[in-house]
């Protein structure tokens, strides 16, 4: 006799819960697709569990962070290109999370490499130049962390997107003043942190 077909019903509501999830995020993809800073920051909120597992598996410490911080900023350049009926929108970001922390992989790989081999091209670092750079980038990264959300947005907005504070006040919907008052206070904690870190 062959074994019944139909579905668990907590199969289906899982289906179900999976199916609306996946339509909420290609819908704040979209958004973020046409400049919604805020859709994007649902996006972020909702996916970043399942993003921080897979990177987890691959790099730790700072490096996951940076692999996260790549990701999303990428999602973020990306999300025009995010197409639904290619897959869902939590497969599609996990492919930029994957690519990211093996990138990260490979660059720390290949630097233990080229601290193995000497080098005589005079253009290139030297170890202690990475170094100081490694360094560098890990009191940013601590600095970074330290500013809340809102700061740490309208900065990226100001520094990557290039965007000038109108743009940032439209892109977000915040006031002039109040994204003002964000990138000044965001900057002198930035400041105030990189001069603490040891």
């Amino acid at each position: 006799m062959a074994a019944d077909a139909t579905p668990h019903p907590a199969q289906v509501a899982d289906r179900a819960t999976r199916a609306a999830r996946d339509a909420a995020l290609a819908v704040a993809l979209a958004h973020a697709a046409a400049g919604d800073a805020l859709a994007f920051e649902r996006f972020y909120n909702a996916t970043v569990g399942y993003a921080r597992a897979l990177a987890r598996r691959i790099v730790h410490g700072a490096d996951l962070e940076d692999a996260l911080a790549d990701a999303y900023l990428d999602a973020w350049r990306l999300a025009p290109r995010f197409d639904p009926a290619r897959g869902s929108a939590v497969s599609w970001l996990l492919n930029i999370v994957h690519s990211r922390a093996l990138d990260i992989c490979r660059r720390r790989h290949a630097g233990c490499d080229e601290l193995q081999t000497p080098e005589a091209d005079s253009a290139d670092p030297g170890p202690g130049d990475r170094l100081w750079q490694r360094e560098a980038g890990r009191r940013l990264n601590q600095a970074l962390a330290a500013l809340s959300a809102n700061e740490r947005w309208v900065l990226g907005l100001a520094y990557f997107r290039d965007q000038t504070q109108q743009a940032i006040a439209d892109t977000t919907g915040l006031p002039l003043g109040t994204v003002k008052s964000l990138i000044l206070r965001a900057q002198g904690k930035l400041r105030q942190a990189l001069c603490d870190l040891p």
